[in-house]
């Protein structure tokens, strides 16, 4: 298992835009040192590398992971909130530095999503939080007790919550949920660009959701040119990540 979630980390790693704007350079460069460089390789070059400074440049990179993070709205309904049972905020990256209170060691996204994940549960006292996460590496805690701990010491709850701490993908999270509350109505807390393949694979499953997206990418998508800039391009990489998985689920289910 710890083998096959490497190998999907730097297949899916190799096809962000700089993994191939480097893998191509070098080739490029190879051809120009050894003085064989031919037309068909100076448009393959040209085109690829327009190709992948055009992604990473806004409007189009705010555009690419607005198709993601449109379709779903935040969660502002009471009503809507007071009918779910559960509540589940998925993992979204940490790490288990003993030497950082646990609110830094959760990710950004994690953190966000755990701020929601309060937020919601401040309006639907009685619903029962579920943290997911497993230990993907050799993490001494999973990310489900992180996030345990960084909600104690943002808030006063002192009740039982559920810890799920198998799961290592969003499939093996839909699964272990549906394990646990079969098709009771779920709050489903995620990244904004994350959800609509996070909803699919709960469905896919039989959960009954309620989408409650957050960290929010794009905000106020803005038509004018920007040249490439960090924030562009990791929009650019969490959009290609998310379609590639969703479109590797539904050609494998």
């Amino acid at each position: 298992m710890l083998k096959k979630i490497i190998l999907k980390k730097i297949l899916t790693a190799l096809i962000f835009p700089l993994s191939i704007l480097t893998l191509i350079s070098s080739w490029f460069v190879f051809h120009l040192l050894k003085n064989t460089v031919t037309p068909k390789i100076k448009y393959i070059f040209t085109g690829t590398f327009i190709f992948f400074v055009l992604i990473t440049m806004q409007p189009i990179a705010g555009i690419f992971v607005n198709s993601l993070e449109n379709d779903f709205v935040c969660l502002t309904d009471t009503n809507t909130i007071k009918e779910a049972e559960y509540i589940i905020i998925l993992g979204g990256g940490y790490n288990d530095a003993e030497n950082m209170p646990t609110t830094s060691q959760l990710g950004a996204s994690s953190l966000l999503r755990l701020v929601e994940g309060i937020r919601l549960k401040k309006i639907n006292t009685n619903a029962k939080l579920i943290f997911s996460g497993g230990k993907p590496f050799n993490e001494k805690y999973t990310e489900a007790s992180i996030y345990e701990s960084a909600y104690r010491s943002l808030t006063s709850d002192t009740s039982k919550q559920i810890l799920s701490e198998i799961p290592h993908n969003t499939k093996s999270e839909a699964d272990e949920t549906y394990k646990l509350i079969g098709n009771k109505k779920l709050i489903l807390v995620t990244s904004a660009n994350h959800m609509k393949r996070a909803v699919y694979l709960f469905e896919k499953m039989g959960c009954n959701v309620i989408p409650a997206p957050c960290d929010f990418l794009v905000k106020n998508l803005k038509y004018y040119p920007a040249l490439p800039s960090w924030s562009s391009i990791k929009q650019t990489e969490f959009a290609i990540h998310e379609y590639i998985g969703i479109l590797r689920y539904k050609i494998i289910n």
